[in-house]
């Protein structure tokens, strides 16, 4: 089973990491207008059903549920913790702990994953979930904002920062691994995803 608690501890480092490069706040990179188009794009049915394989409007619904409360806070970084069993998150996604259970351990067999979930026992029980692609996303979002705050220049501005998160995350492409893009580099990504989106549609 993923470490999912080790893995958003990294992720919560890289963002302080973003934060003071850029001299901001976490508000300042992921606040709640910056995380929407991302997060909407992540939920997006059409996107859930050709690139993460998740079919059926139920199954859809609870994606899209997973996806926001995996990036309600800036904080959130595609991670929750619940406080109690499985059941209490399958209460939340309005499912039975049973079936929630089985699209959890059919999603972990996947090479890529939609979600992981890991559990505590004892006590007080604990079960961390990870929207891994969004984890992607909102780190390398911040890091790019971050390089916007920093003052430098010659690289892409916010606008141009959503828009490729935007149009990358609608092919279920993860981001690129430098965390400043030039422009030009940028519209050569978005063109070639675009072209990409554009064959599969003509199959």
């Amino acid at each position: 089973m993923a470490d999912v608690r080790q893995r958003r501890d990294k992720a919560l480092t890289r963002l302080r990491a973003a934060q003071r490069f850029g001299g901001c706040t976490r508000a300042d990179l992921l606040g709640g207008a910056v995380r929407a188009p991302i997060l909407s794009a992540m939920a997006d049915s059409g996107t859930a059903r050709e690139h993460f394989g998740i079919r059926g409007a139920d199954l859809q619904k609870r994606w899209a549920y997973l996806v926001k409360l995996a990036g309600s806070r800036p904080a959130s970084l595609g991670f929750m913790q619940i406080d109690g069993t499985l059941g209490v998150l399958a209460k939340q996604l309005h499912t039975d702990q049973a079936t929630l259970s089985r699209n959890l351990r059919t999603w972990e067999r996947r090479d890529n994953p939609p979600v992981l979930a890991d559990a505590t026992r004892g006590k007080k029980p604990t079960v961390f979930v990870q929207v891994p692609l969004l984890t992607a996303w909102l780190l390398w979002v911040a890091d790019a904002r971050a390089v916007v705050h920093r003052g430098h220049q010659g690289f892409i501005g916010t606008d141009t920062i959503r828009q490729v998160a935007v149009i990358l995350i609608g092919r279920g492409l993860r981001p690129p691994p430098e965390k400043a893009l030039l422009p030009l580099d940028a519209e050569r990504m978005i063109r070639l995803a675009e072209k990409v989106e554009g064959r599969i549609a003509s199959t």
